[in-house]
Formats: C-alpha cells, sequence, structure tokens
C-alpha cells in the first residue's frame, strides 16, 4: 500500500462491510506442534451485533489517528517496530510467512464449537465478519486470562431508570475488551500493535534464527567479539533488540559489511571516546569489545551503520529507525 490515504480508504471500506455484514463469529485459536486447533464460541445475535460494534468503534479509533496524522501509515518494516513513531503497518497478507496460523487471515473454514473454558487456554482470539462468497474481515486479539463466571444458576440484580430488574442468565460472561492488534481485510493486514502481533505469530523465533545468522556472517568476514557468548547474549536479550538485529538481516548488511568498514565508522564517530566500545585488528580481523550493558545499542547502531554526519547541523547523530529513501 502506497500511501497513507490508500490505508485510509481500505479501512474505510472494512468499516463499512463490518457495519452491513451479518455473519460474526468469534474463534479461539489454540496453538498446537504441527496445526492451529480453531474453534467458534456459541453467540447469539445480540452479542455478535456488540462484538461488530466493538470492531466498528476501534476501526472508527485508527482511521482518525490517521486522518489527524497522529499515526503514520508504513509499509511492513522492521525500522517501524523499532524506532519510536506511532504507525500502523501495511502488508499484503500474501507476502506474510506461508504458514497454518497466517493462513487463517483469511480463511473462510469452518470449524466445530469450542469455549474459554477447554484445556489449553486459547493462545488468541479472532473476530471473522465475512458474507457468503464475499470478503472477509478479521480483528486479531490477544488472548485475556479472565475468570470466566457460571451463571446458569445466579440471579443478576440490574438498576435500570431507577427500578429494580432482575433476570436468569443462562451463559457464561463473555469479556470482550475493544483493543485489537491487527485487522485484516480485502488481502491486506493492518498491524497496529506490532508486540502482541510477533508475540502471537512466533515472530520471536525468527527473530532468534536472523540474529544468530548475522551473528555467524560477521565471523566468517572477519568480525568478531572478544566476549562472544556475553556479547551474543545482551545483543539477544530483548525482543526489540532481537528487532534491530533483523534489521541488518533484512538490509542485507551483514553480507556486506567489512573489518575496515567498522574500523572506519569507530574512527570517523569516536566510537570508542563516547562508549564502552573498544577493538583491535589483526591483518583483516577485527575484534569488538563492549564493557557496559547499556552500550549494547550502539554496537548494534556501529553493526547497522545507524550512525550519521550532519555537515549543515555540523552534528553527528545516532539514528532509530531508518529507512531507505
Amino acid at each position: 500500500m502506497s500511501s497513507g490515504t490508500e490505508s485510509i480508504e481500505t479501512l474505510r471500506d472494512a468499516r463499512g462491510f463490518a457495519d452491513s455484514s451479518v455473519d460474526i463469529e468469534l474463534l479461539l485459536v489454540r496453538k498446537q506442534e504441527n496445526t492451529p486447533d480453531v474453534g467458534k464460541l456459541r453467540i447469539g445475535a445480540d452479542i455478535q451485533d456488540k462484538i461488530a460494534e466493538i470492531t466498528i468503534e476501534s476501526l472508527n479509533t485508527h482511521i482518525s489517528k490517521l486522518e489527524d496524522g497522529t499515526v503514520q501509515a508504513r509499509p511492513l518494516d522492521i525500522g517501524n517496530t523499532v524506532g519510536d513513531e506511532s504507525v500502523i503497518e501495511c502488508e499484503q497478507i500474501s507476502n506474510l510467512p506461508d504458514t497454518e496460523l497466517f493462513r487463517l487471515l483469511d480463511s473462510r473454514s469452518d470449524h466445530g464449537w469450542t469455549s474459554y473454558s477447554e484445556d489449553p487456554k486459547p493462545d488468541f482470539q479472532f473476530v471473522r465478519i465475512s458474507e457468503p462468497d464475499g470478503k472477509v474481515l478479521v480483528g486479531l486479539k490477544t488472548y485475556t486470562d479472565v475468570t470466566v463466571v457460571d451463571t446458569s444458576k445466579r440471579l443478576i440484580l440490574t438498576n435500570k431508570n431507577n427500578a429494580t430488574e432482575y433476570r436468569r442468565v443462562r451463559d457464561n460472561l463473555l469479556i470482550f475488551e475493544p483493543r485489537f492488534s491487527a485487522f485484516c481485510y480485502d488481502g491486506w493486514i493492518f498491524i497496529v500493535k506490532p508486540k502482541p502481533f510477533e508475540k502471537v505469530f512466533e515472530m520471536r523465533e525468527e527473530y532468534e534464527r536472523c540474529g544468530q545468522e548475522v551473528i555467524d556472517s560477521l565471523e566468517k568476514a572477519g568480525i568478531t567479539f572478544a566476549n562472544p557468548d556475553k556479547t551474543t547474549s545482551w545483543l539477544m536479550s530483548q525482543i526489540n533488540m532481537m528487532r534491530a538485529m533483523y534489521e541488518i538481516y533484512e538490509n542485507d548488511i551483514h553480507t556486506r559489511i567489512t573489518p575496515d568498514m567498522v574500523e572506519s565508522s569507530i574512527k570517523k564517530y569516536k566510537i570508542t571516546d563516547r562508549y564502552s566500545i573498544e577493538y583491535s585488528r589483526n591483518g583483516e580481523q577485527i575484534e569488538l569489545s563492549i564493557g557496559k550493558y547499556e552500550d549494547r545499542w550502539r554496537l548494534l547502531k556501529l553493526l547497522g551503520g545507524k550512525f550519521a554526519e550532519d555537515d549543515i547541523m555540523n552534528s553527528q547523530w545516532e539514528i532509530d529507525a531508518g529507512r531507505r529513501l
């Protein structure tokens, strides 16, 4: 999706679709070793209408933020997650990994019945709004571990217009919060909360794999660490650190960087004077060491080409989220 205007228009279409479609389902997903276990909750027409209403309200919120510029629409890119800028990431569903989990995003498959009380606990849930032989709108939500109250034998007391009313509730209470991590519609996914999305779709494992490949490639290129176990542990210690490692992988920096490039950056930006990062050269190899845990970000920025110089301001910068122009 090439512009914020297109994103707004697609989300507006999704909102209109949710307001006009009649088939509304709430599905629970329990991730298994080989394939996800998906089941539908038994919900009545009144609950379906309420879920559609909550979905529309959430879409309204994100559309408004895009319209007033407080949130930017960006392509799915690891740099957007590393930076502080508020974004909605957009990507074609067909470009996502071809896994059973991702195929749920635009699936129309029928599923059996389930409940919150079944074991194991659900990993996530999603709203699916569809029309016969038409489009599908999916709203992804993480599962919140709540106490489901059996009200089949209880009397519920409500106060309506100062009048006391008793009614019997014959089902479990359904707690549905208006917070979504992503929406899928018309072949596109809009990620509004990257961390829950990454957790649900096991992106951490992918980050770890690619981060290790970066470290292995650096070593083959002659760029090593004085204390490899400790340094690797520091660089892979948090999900946002691993995202930055993934950005290096995604941009193929680990295949192009050389010891000479690293040494040149260290000297140009006075890295050893400013941080607890040191280096030594041995022929075509460079060995890096880091003394303080808080400087691990600077080491990543050094390896990812995230230091820059501004001749106009006569200043040097650390880039948080670099985008190719």
